[in-house]
């Protein structure tokens, strides 16, 4: 999913608990520090819990800021049909497309 609306982006991620589980998801999800076979590249997914765990938030807060980064296309989802609960990771393609947009000329 790509973004469309880039003022919706900036008015989601105002939101400071919006932020920062953004944040989370992003670090979780990109491996930071690990070591990965060379010439691959593998993004995981992260969950509830996962944020949970690394922010002390509950798991309301948590689901409602991942809500508001779905809506907006910031997150690819993956729902485990086993226990009923989504997995989250950052959408390269929303991100892509953010950055195609932010670097176009005559654009302030």
């Amino acid at each position: 999913m790509a973004i469309e609306d880039a003022w919706a982006v900036v008015d989601a991620l105002a939101d400071p608990e919006t932020l920062y589980v953004f944040g989370v998801i992003a670090v979780g999800a990109t491996h930071v520090g690990m070591k990965t076979e060379p010439g691959t590249r593998s993004m995981r997914y992260v969950t509830t819990f996962g944020v949970q765990r690394q922010t002390s938030l509950s798991r309301e807060v948590v689901e409602s800021a991942a809500a508001r980064l779905k809506a907006v296309g910031l997150l690819d989802v993956v729902v485990d049909e086993e226990r009923g609960y989504e997995s989250w990771r950052v959408s390269e393609a929303a991100l892509a497309a953010a950055a195609g947009e932010a670097v176009r000329p005559g654009r302030g």
